[in-house]
């Protein structure tokens, strides 16, 4: 019989609501705390892949990001101006917008019994040894066996515990991303190159929209006005002209439509991803760069591994140290080939094309093994 009986979670993002509902599901008191003060209907898609989704379906989770997205099995590329170069099948998996998976995640959670509070941070972490005492923003106090960071590449949670040495690193790498009305072709994740190097991709969120994503490089971070990244936008994709990307584009009237983020990436080293009492998942173990679309996908791993763990029989440290010992080994290889892509496409894109594609293929593979 498992002694974890409480768990804080830090964070209600992917990696943070699922987690609380796989615990839930076993039995465990979950109290869940974040920062933002409600729901977050921000961002444009995410990408689940096969490995993904079978997680999703061990704790009942699947069948509704399955009707709220769409389905694909299909790696095409091309050029700029749309004409094919490849295409390889891949197992199944589903983009979705990310709107909609935070509220299937989040309604899950509630639903289970989550205890779920908006607006409210960790300010002190204690660590005792048997138990961790919790001091929030708002001035109350908890204790819990568990207490589970899973707020992101910047976690405040892995600063506290583990202090600023391991605060992400900027790649060299930069995204833009805006969602679009889906066309009927688009059946897969879409990758398009130009002769400078620039690379477009295309992904599914439903049966009637897409997002579509441009990676910049550049030696350091850099920072977009918020009122014109509509047009900035626009001044990027002028060597795009495939159909479907100069169709999206037209859909672009606002700034407000437009995302605009640096890569800043890190992974922990092992062999634990645990302090004492308190364990790092999804972002805040291991911020990935977006080559694999495999940053939420690994989360919900991580939540799923976790829940497991704590709630198998033994003591709290060996669960977290039975995470950790499963989780480090598939997150690093996943982890390393993404960032290797990215290294590619920073270097020589057109000259690493067919490199990115084998190992994005080969990774895609290793994933459909066993988590």
């Amino acid at each position: 019989m498992s002694d974890v009986k409480r768990v804080l979670i830090v964070g209600a993002g992917i990696g943070g609501a699922t987690a609380a509902y796989a615990l839930r599901r076993h039995g465990i008191d979950v109290h869940c705390v974040e920062q933002a003060p409600k729901s977050s209907a921000a961002g444009t898609g995410i990408c689940l892949l096969y490995n993904t989704v079978r997680a999703l379906h061990s704790i009942d989770l699947a069948e509704p990001c399955l009707e709220k997205g769409l389905q694909f099995e299909r790696f095409r590329q091309f050029d700029a101006q749309g004409n094919p170069i490849a295409v390889n099948p891949t197992q199944p998996g589903v983009g979705i917008r990310r709107p909609d998976l935070a509220q299937i995640l989040e309604g899950a959670a509630v639903k289970a019994g989550v205890r779920l509070d908006f607006g409210v941070t960790v300010d002190e972490i204690m660590d005792r040894g048997d138990a961790v005492d919790v001091t929030f923003s708002d001035g109350r106090r908890g204790s819990y066996d568990v207490v589970v960071a899973a707020d992101g590449a910047y976690s405040s949670t892995r600063r506290k515990v583990f202090g600023r040495e391991f605060d992400p690193e900027f790649v060299g790498q930069s995204c833009w991303r805006f969602s679009a009305p889906r066309p009927a072709e688009l059946d897969g994740f879409f990758l398009f190159r130009n002769e400078q190097g620039g690379t477009v991709g295309a992904i599914p969120t439903a049966k009637d929209s897409f997002y579509l994503f441009m990676l910049e490089n550049s030696k350091e971070p850099m920072w977009m006005p918020d009122d014109q990244l509509h047009t900035l936008l626009k001044e990027r994709f002028k060597g795009f002209t495939a159909p479907l990307i100069r169709d999206a584009i037209e859909q672009v009237t606002a700034p407000e439509q437009v995302i605009f983020r640096p890569f800043d990436v890190r992974l922990m080293p092992g062999p634990w991803w645990h302090r004492g009492r308190v364990v790092l998942m999804g972002d805040a173990a291991h911020a990935p760069t977006p080559q694999l679309t495999s940053g939420g996908g690994m989360a919900i791993e991580d939540a799923v591994v976790l829940a497991e763990c704590l709630a198998a029989p033994g003591t709290a440290m060996q669960a977290l140290e039975a995470y950790s010992l499963r989780r480090i080994p598939r997150v690093k290889r996943v982890w390393e080939a993404s960032l290797q892509i990215s290294r590619w496409e920073r270097d020589d894109p057109l000259a690493n094309a067919d490199s990115t594609a084998a190992l994005l293929l080969d990774t895609y593979r290793f994933l459909s093994e066993p988590m």
